[in-house]
């Protein structure tokens, strides 16, 4: 079964095995052996084939013969500097070798007595972003492990393995043994235990059978030995030495905590050269202090006292050099090695090397690597001078923020606090409140999000000195900008020393005797470890830190992550309840933070039950409301879904986007919705919803947030480089450029605009004005009626077609135009203002700016082609008005005498290079339009785009690219913002079909996918999955019952659902299936629907269209597909020649009108639902009939159509 599982797994996640992957050179080398690796970069996962460099990243394995424990590690990981790194085998492009000379031992500087039983690696890139691996299994060479690290075994077929000691040190007290023990591969005939403690090797145990030996010594005094353990197995000599140091441990001193001082390091205002050390450790026995100012070894003059309850370990250190830092740990116990919970700085030894000296000028040497991260005192520092002006500093209304989020290691290249201080400015005049800073205590590594906390009083040295912070911290008020701190205390990483101190190493989690950490984690959300909330060491330690960084730092604040996660309490495994519990722990943190500075901001990234949040709002708190998804519905383009409801409200913070969500723009510029030429996936499209969004989002009170950059439209998207990984800079040298886009810099001067219209304006005054808005729907609308006071007007189309609203404006006479400037005369407050598609207008009663020209711009296309969609096999119009068309600096064409098309098609997916070209800039006939009859400034052409741009049989038209020019390419016409206008060409293929259509569940069947229909966002993919069910009701609502038997894991590239491409073609996928099996179904089911959404491997791309219906079946509102099993269906005859028949509009909310062109006869209607229960009958008079539909519930329905003896049916969508 195991077999099999693992050739299912293999096919499915595309490794291949079809030659070897890893060939050892000899096979039966050993370590004294030398011998070559050769590395197949074609097998396995392939990812290195074609390669230009190949590293190997390795060491060797000491502890056991199936151990994975790596030692004498060579490799720099990320790094192209020759160490690992392989040659290409002559004559081959994708092998790769390395030679381990002048044998494996001698090449891993590996000591004589030590076994190696195997080698370690990873085949990676120069820069370590690709990784050659293959599935998890065993192998003739070796193993993969889960982890896909590779393990290559070396020929070791006697040998000795040593169970005790296990370290290189033992702590000992007087009368303690040390047990000494191995165990032999097989049965031995000699086996003996020899130590060497400073006069030679005197043998203390010997056995002449079995396979195990042990001794227990018992030490006298501190000393170094050296342990040989040898035998004689299969007639082999098999020797290992082991180095053991002993430290003799006297019993330590118990003595009360000095005066005023408290756990950390505690600094003598009147003596510089002393400092006293506290550790809390309950329970624990000993602890020494090591570091720099004893060469790192463990003395009993650095025995630390012991408190008489045995809560403290303490130590007064002396002699100390004033400005000097030291660097240190406490030895806890002889086997735990920590840095001090509450220091100030943490001297990394994996991560500090890749921190420059720009960035953290003087940064302590400390590169012990096997005892892990430690701190630094330092005594006589000076105090950071503060300024005057941090005495009146007042902070901004915290009911009306304007927050503004950002990570510093990607808002500038420098990723420092010095740099960012110098953005001030910047950041001051977009007009924002507050800056929120992701989390900058000390966090692992260095290129983090910071929500992986280790040591949380240190500042993160990857961002520059503490002083630096201080003083961006003083900069900033002086702006007038607030300074929040995002801080993670639901959970620390393992590196934290209080999760260091007590763990359980077998279970690889906190001890059950930890004062700070659970054992378990809480509920079902889990990152690193879960602190205990409910533990009085906890809240002491949780209430130190939010005091520290208010009082040391003048932060005015925090944002506290997942604070859903502070509690102990999850009945059935869950948290999501309400918790009253979790109200007393935030409550009593909000006392505390408030006793120290009584107007800090406190802000509650919760998640939780309203009435939970509402008891945390009533007491001052404020929480994260994330209103992404209303905001992106409306950007793309798809305003029935989502609304702007309760936005306006003081205790929660309306985020349309933060660190954690994808960016509203790269949604609409993967997302957006299309409809003719209006296509919000266009950049100079997408940067106008934007604007729009920007406006009804901020001109509404209350508190809301910014994340970076969207003042630009950034628009990468979150998964690039990983989620949490760097993105590409949008400003500074080698950047996107988005600062010199003048289209992208009108999104800022809109931002700007906005935001200093609320100020002026007041966003209190906003809150307290009377409001007529309009919050959901295509049309919306923000009224402000002030008693004294501006008045505010704004309305703006969300969808993608020309409406109109009512403006309500609050009085007649003058209103002014903000961004245009322009002056209006409102005669009646309630005529309907006019607007396209994308359109929206802000009003100020009274004049509040001249203007911005050119930041916002209506979209106007100067074409229409007929009929739309169309395929490149159709005959279409092209029609083009001149009046509407840009100039893009010319004297444009209207008044021309001739018009002519410059036009091509674009043929690549995901590019809009235009090949084909049609015309050719003289006067010569070719793409010459025609003037429409009667009109002046409009033109058109007719033609077959296959025909007219010569596209072979095997060419498929993407898109069609125009633009416009007189008969001298003197003056030309384009489309909106200069652009060439491109319209869509359908594929003549469907969308989405079930063959055969009408089936059993025991059938055989194919689902094709055409990614080159709808969104076209699958076009060009490396893999499609379809994620599916199937309804086994006969519902006329599908979209609510059709997903109870998915198959599919959303996100997961591990082939469930995954489709293959039709052989020949590029874009269309398929999977074959039969339903019981695939569905898991049962004798008697019918599968009346089949619901699918076609996603990218990572879930983060759906192929999808626009709402409506589809050959045998729809497009569900949530762009579902549902597709009708033909079982349940009648057949129906071919249309002829010029016979057509027209639904509008369909989906339906009300009026539905029936249109029979082309026939010689009137017809008759009949509408069924899908039980086949006949709804309505009427006869179609001048073949044309409309049908009331309002009355019925929303869901599916069948329209037959009769003319004569023959009959066709149609799907007809109810909203």
């Amino acid at each position: 079964m195991k077999k099999y599982l693992w050739i299912a797994l293999l096919t499915l996640s595309g490794f291949s095995l079809q030659a070897q992957f890893i060939t050892l050179n000899p096979s039966s080398a050993s370590a004294e052996d030398s011998a070559t690796l050769i590395f197949d970069a074609s097998a396995g996962n392939g990812e290195l084939a074609g390669a230009e460099k190949v590293y190997l990243h390795h060491g060797v394995v000491t502890d056991s013969p199936d151990g994975t424990d790596w030692q004498y590690i060579r490799g720099n990981w990320g790094q192209d500097d020759g160490i690992g790194e392989m040659t290409r085998v002559p004559g081959q492009t994708d092998k790769w070798q390395i030679s381990f000379t002048p044998s494996i031992r001698e090449y891993f500087n590996v000591p004589e007595g030590v076994n190696i039983f195997r080698i370690a690696g990873v085949f990676r890139s120069a820069d370590g972003s690709i990784k050659g691996t293959i599935a998890p299994g065993e192998y003739s060479w070796g193993t993969c492990a889960p982890n896909l690290d590779l393990y290559i075994n070396l020929n070791v077929n006697n040998f000795l393995l040593v169970t005790a000691p296990t370290t290189d040190r033992t702590f000992a007290f007087q009368g303690q043994p040390i047990l000494m023990s191995a165990r032999a591969s097989s049965e031995v005939t000699a086996m003996s235990i020899a130590i060497d403690s400073g006069s030679g090797f005197q043998t203390v145990r010997s056995v002449n059978s079995g396979t195990t030996i042990n001794y227990a010594y018992f030490p006298t005094a501190s000393t170094s030995l050296r342990i040989k353990f040898s035998a004689t197995i299969n007639g082999e000599q098999v020797e290992v030495i082991r180095t053991h140091e002993v430290i003799f441990v006297s019993s330590p001193t118990v003595e009360a905590l000095p005066a005023d001082v408290i756990p950390g390091i505690n600094y003598h205002a009147d003596d510089d050269t002393r400092a006293t050390l506290v550790l809390q450790a309950p329970g624990k026995t000993f602890a020494h202090v090591v570091g720099d100012f004893n060469d790192w070894t463990v003395a009993d003059d650095y025995l630390m006292k012991k408190t008489p309850d045995g809560e403290y370990f303490w130590l007064e250190l002396t002699d100390l050099t004033p400005g000097q830092p030291y660097v240190f740990q406490y030895w806890v116990d002889g086997e735990i090695t920590i840095g001090d919970p509450y220091a100030e700085l943490v001297a990394d030894p994996w991560n500090d090397r890749f921190i420059d000296e720009a960035t953290f000028p003087g940064l302590p040497d400390y590169q012990r690597e096997e005892y892990g991260p430690a701190t630094v005192l330092q005594t006589g520092q000076q105090a950071y001078q503060w300024s005057d002006t941090e005495d009146s500093w007042v902070r901004p209304d915290v009911d009306h923020l304007v927050i503004y989020e950002l990570w510093l290691r990607d808002f500038i290249a420098t990723h420092d606090w010095a740099g960012l201080t110098d953005t001030l400015d910047y950041l001051k005049k977009l007009g924002v409140d507050a800056i929120e800073l992701m989390p900058f205590n000390e966090f692992e590594g260095n290129d983090s999000w910071g929500y992986n906390p280790n040591y949380y009083f240190a500042v993160d040295k990857f961002y520059g000195p503490k002083n630096d912070l201080k003083r961006f911290v003083e900069t900033a008020h002086q702006k007038g900008l607030a300074v929040i701190m995002d801080m993670v205390l639901n959970h620390a990483y393992g590196t934290n020393p209080m999760v260091r101190l007590y763990w359980d190493a077998d279970a690889q989690k906190p001890a059950a005797d930890n004062p700070w950490f659970n054992r378990e984690y809480v509920g079902p959300y889990s990152w690193g470890f879960d602190f205990n909330h409910e533990s009085q060491y906890t809240k002491d330690f949780i209430d130190r830190v939010n005091t520290f960084w208010i009082e040391e730092f003048h932060i005015d604040g925090y944002r506290f992550d997942f604070t859903k996660g502070f509690t102990n309490f999850a009945p059935g495994g869950s948290i999501d309840g309400f918790d009253q519990s979790r109200i007393n722990i935030l409550k009593r943190m909000a006392d505390v933070i408030w006793q120290a500075d009584p107007d800090a901001y406190i802000i509650l990234e919760h998640w939780g039950p309203f009435n939970e949040e509402q008891q945390l709002e009533n007491y001052g708190m404020k929480l994260w409301s994330n209103r992404t998804y209303d905001m992106v519905q409306a950007v793309i383009g798809n305003p029935a879904e989502g609304n702007f409801n309760a936005m306006d409200r003081t205790g929660w913070v309306s985020i349309y986007n933060s660190h954690d969500e994808r960016r509203v723009a790269e949604h609409a510029i993967t997302e957006g919705r299309s409809n003719g030429s209006y296509d919000i996936k266009k950049p100079e499209l997408m940067f106008e919803r934007v604007k729009l969004m920007a406006a009804f989002g901020y001109l509404q009170p209350g508190m809301k947030m910014i994340w970076q950059f969207d003042e630009v439209g950034y628009d990468i998207d979150i998964n690039f480089n990983g989620r949490t990984g760097s993105k590409p800079a949008p400003w500074g040298e080698g950047s996107l450029g988005y600062y010199e886009d003048s289209l992208r810099l009108y999104i800022l001067e809109t931002y700007r605009a906005i935001l200093k219209l609320r100020q002026e304006i007041g966003a209190a005054n906003l809150a307290a004005a009377s409001t007529n808005h309009t919050l959901f729907g295509q049309n919306r609308r923000l009224v402000y009626d002030q008693a004294t006071g501006v008045d505010i007007v704004l309305v703006g189309n969300f969808g993608l077609d020309d409406s109109s609203i009512d403006p309500a404006f609050t009085e007649t006479g003058s209103w002014y135009n903000y961004f245009s400037g322009e002056e209006i005369n409102v005669t009646n407050p309630h005529a309907t203002l006019e607007l396209k598609a994308g359109e929206w207008q802000l009003f100020t009663s009274e004049p509040m700016s001249d203007g911005f020209p050119g930041v916002v711009a209506v979209y106007e296309n100067p074409v229409t082609i007929t009929p739309f969609p169309f395929t490149q096999n159709q005959e279409i119009t092209n029609r083009f008005d001149a009046r509407k068309a840009s100039p893009a600096g010319t004297a444009g064409l209207v008044g021309a005498d001739k018009v002519y098309m410059q036009a091509g098609v674009a043929l690549t997916p995901g590019s809009d290079l235009l090949t084909h070209i049609v015309g050719n800039n003289v006067d010569d006939g070719v793409g010459q339009l025609s003037r429409v009859a009667g009109q002046t400034d409009i033109w058109e052409i007719s033609l077959v785009p296959a025909e007219y741009f010569g596209l072979s049989e095997d060419d498929e038209a993407l898109q069609l690219g125009m633009y416009f020019r007189d008969a001298t390419a003197e003056n030309f016409g384009y489309g909106f913002r200069d652009n060439i206008i491109y319209y869509d060409v359908e594929s003549d293929q469907p969308f989405v079909t079930i063959t055969p259509a009408a089936f059993t569940i025991d059938d055989e069947i194919t689902i094709t996918f055409n990614a080159r229909k709808g969104n076209r966002e699958l076009v060009g993919a490396d893999k499609v999955y379809m994620h599916s069910s199937v309804d086994l009701t006969n519902s006329t609502t599908p979209w609510n019952s059709a997903w109870n038997h998915v198959v599919g894991n959303w996100g997961a590239d591990d082939g469930v659902g995954r489709m293959r491409r039709v052989p020949g073609e590029t874009d269309l996928w398929e999977i074959t299936l039969t339903p019981r099996h695939y569905y898991g179904l049962s004798d008697g089911d019918v599968a009346y629907w089949l619901a699918a959404v076609f996603r990218s491997a990572d879930g983060n791309t759906k192929g999808t269209g626009t709402p409506g219906p589809i050959e045998h079946g729809f497009i569900h509102t949530n762009q579902d597909f549902f597709l009708r099993n033909q079982i349940v269906v009648g057949t129906q005859d071919p249309l002829r020649e010029g016979e057509r028949i027209h639904l509008y509009p369909n989906p339906s909310r009300g009026l539905l009108q029936v249109t029979l062109e082309g026939f010689d006869q009137p017809g008759e209607l009949l509408l069924y639902d899908l039980t086949g229960r006949p709804l309505y009958r009427a006869a179609v008079q001048n073949r044309v009939q409309s049908l009331e539909l309002s009355a019925l519930p929303a869901g599916i329905y069948w329209l037959r159509i009769i003319n004569g003896e023959r009959s066709w049916t149609r799907q007809v969508v109810k909203q």
